[in-house]
């Protein structure tokens, strides 16, 4: 078998390989690709080390936990600054951005009880005039806390936060008068709630 050539018409050097008469250039792998290739190995392990295993960085829980948390100053920041009462429900019935909140917590929370309607199941129907537990806008808040009916309907203080115990409130409340038909009405009618307070209401109105 013939030697096979080290170099060729240009000086480079070749492999001393041949694969069906083919052969390459002997051109090894730069040292900077070397040293890259190492560089992700070392981050790697250093990456890993002190995400995964170091104390010092927090969890993935708590890093959710953080941006939530964030994500709702950020989302209730206005709302935050209304002391919690019947002025806080009317100022949410008023903007109807925060009236979808609610009802997304209505969706997430009730609709076992009150239907996805509020027209009623187990819990009364939340259409009609008349409410059992409910004499002012205040005690929706009252209810929602600490629950009613012997634990029937099931305290949510420590599932909702208080933005959160607001806006269902509010959206509860403005269920009021749409008298849809479901379950029988409940308990005594009450007066009617106090006018929303919207962008355009007057101060002191």
């Amino acid at each position: 078998m013939a030697e096979l050539p080290t170099g060729d018409e240009y000086g480079q050097e070749i492999a001393g390989h041949s694969y069906d008469g083919i052969q390459e250039y002997d051109n090894p792998t730069p040292g900077w690709w070397h040293v890259i290739f190492l560089g992700t190995i070392l981050f790697g392990i250093s990456y890993a080390s002190v995400v995964h295993m170091s104390p010092m960085w927090p969890t993935r829980d708590e890093r959710y936990a953080a941006a939530e948390a964030k994500a709702l100053e950020a989302q209730f920041a206005e709302l935050q600054k209304i002391p919690m009462g019947e002025e806080k429900i009317l100022r949410i019935m008023g903007q109807p951005k925060w009236l979808d909140m609610g009802h997304a917590v209505f969706e997430a929370n009730c609709v076992l009880c009150h239907k996805a309607d509020g027209s009623g199941l187990v819990g009364p129907n939340m259409t009609d005039d008349y409410y059992k537990n409910v004499k002012t806008l205040a005690d929706f808040i009252v209810v929602i806390e600490n629950g009613a009916a012997d634990g029937a309907m099931p305290a949510q203080k420590t599932i909702l936060n208080e933005n959160e115990i607001a806006l269902v409130a509010a959206y509860e409340a403005s269920l009021r008068g749409k008298n849809l038909p479901g379950k029988e009405p409940e308990g005594e009618q009450i007066p009617p709630f106090p006018e929303p307070i919207t962008e355009e209401t007057p101060a002191g109105g």
